[in-house]
């Protein structure tokens, strides 16, 4: 039997999550807090239980590439926890915001 991710239930979640792990570290982290910009301010309406739930997701070890980065981590358990109409707002705001990222880092290069 093939294991199927949770994010790969979802081919608009799985290409961002595939696009993320291809980053370097930094754009990771400046795009992992700008996720969790846009779940605090925008998406959820629960910002203490979505906290909460954070708690209960301890670290214990690194199993996957995204557990490295704890900015990232937090913004992918919150994500995990949303219904899938929340999801899709979530995923549709960030890639406008990677859109941005993206360009000021490449202008910024030059």
């Amino acid at each position: 039997m093939d294991y199927v991710r949770w994010y790969d239930k979802d081919p608009d979640l799985s290409h961002l999550m595939t696009f993320m792990q291809g980053l370097n570290d930094e754009l990771r982290e400046e795009i992992a807090q700008d996720l969790i910009q846009i779940l605090m301010s925008e998406i959820c309406t629960d910002s203490d239980g979505e906290i909460s739930v954070l708690g209960e997701s301890k670290l214990n070890s690194y199993k996957r590439w995204y557990d490295e980065d704890i900015t990232l981590h937090s913004a992918i358990e919150i994500i995990k926890n949303l219904d899938t109409e929340k999801r899709k707002e979530i995923i549709s705001s960030l890639r406008e915001s990677i859109v941005q990222i993206l360009t000021d880092y490449n202008y910024d290069r030059k």
